[in-house]
């Protein structure tokens, strides 16, 4: 979503600069580590291990105005509802805190969690405060493509080629081979991604997509007017008519090595189009420790 400098947007609603709903202050930036280090016990120092990150939340001040009281309180009860909307989403479900930074729209995932309104304010005043935290689910921020911070390549499939039919005959009788297709790509972020969409449209049995360390291979036959969107972040494998087909996954498919690496790195996808229409769309945001870059 494209969102102008200082605008933030919670599941598609929006608010901050140029809303009754705007935002005072802003802690979004925060590095904090898991450390596996341990004192050496037999010397001097420190025995230093693997650090992970650990996602910390970000923390918004919020306050709502208007040109009467009502109007805050409208303001202030339209923003509880996009925060609470949460509430409704199943297990593992992320949602998406997209705030815009000079020209560029930057993505967190986690839940909107604790929101604090004063209230004794919207009676009769012109302005109420509040704080809202969301909790994020990776430390990283992610870009959105179409502004920009990100990717999206295209991969079709080349034609099967007449395999033949040679003497003696087996079963069983194949005639036609598979084809395969490969896209070089640049990612502008300074960390590999995991913010990663992969969309695979028939004619295509068994489709293939791998990049720099992982394969994603769908053991079933997609039709001419049917597709499936493979959402690494989300973790879903999902038909265009709504069916799962995460249980269509090959033992070898692991939805959590998909990335994108900082740089340049490439693309295959393969599998059996008798057509040759497949197509494999693969689509990332870049990822970032912080909302500058």
């Amino acid at each position: 979503m494209e969102l102008h400098n200082g605008e933030f947007a919670i599941n598609g609603y929006k608010f901050g600069c140029g809303h009754n709903a705007n935002v005072s202050t802003l802690n979004a930036t925060g590095i904090r580590w898991r450390v596996q280090d341990q004192p050496n016990p037999v010397g001097d120092d420190l025995l230093l291990g693997r650090d992970f990150m650990d996602p910390q939340p970000i923390k918004l001040g919020v306050f709502f105005k208007g040109q009467t009281a009502q109007e805050v309180a409208q303001a202030a009860a339209e923003f509880a509802n996009a925060w609470a909307a949460a509430r409704d989403r199943k297990p593992g479900e992320l949602s998406v805190l997209e705030i815009g930074v000079h020209g560029r729209t930057v993505r967190a995932y986690g839940r909107p969690r604790d929101l604090d309104i004063d209230d004794t304010e919207i009676f009769a005043r012109l302005h109420a405060d509040g704080t809202a935290v969301f909790d994020r689910k990776h430390a990283l921020f992610y870009g959105d493509p179409d502004t920009g911070g990100g990717g999206e390549v295209t991969l079709s499939i080349t034609p099967p080629q007449s395999a033949g039919i040679k003497s003696p005959m087996r079963s069983p009788i194949v005639t036609l081979k598979g084809g395969i297709r490969q896209g070089i790509v640049t990612n502008p972020g300074l960390r590999s991604t995991t913010d990663v969409t992969i969309t695979v449209r028939g004619t295509v049995n068994r489709p293939v997509v791998s990049g720099d360390g992982w394969e994603i291979e769908l053991g079933a036959n997609l039709a001419y007017d049917r597709s499936v969107v493979i959402d690494a972040m989300n973790g879903t494998v999902t038909r265009d008519d709504g069916v799962s087909l995460a249980g269509k996954l090959t033992r070898k498919s692991r939805l959590d090595h998909i990335q994108v690496p900082a740089g340049a790195s490439e693309f295959y996808f393969r599998g059996t189009s008798p057509d040759g229409s497949a197509t494999a769309t693969i689509r990332w945001g870049s990822a970032h420790t912080s909302l500058g870059a």
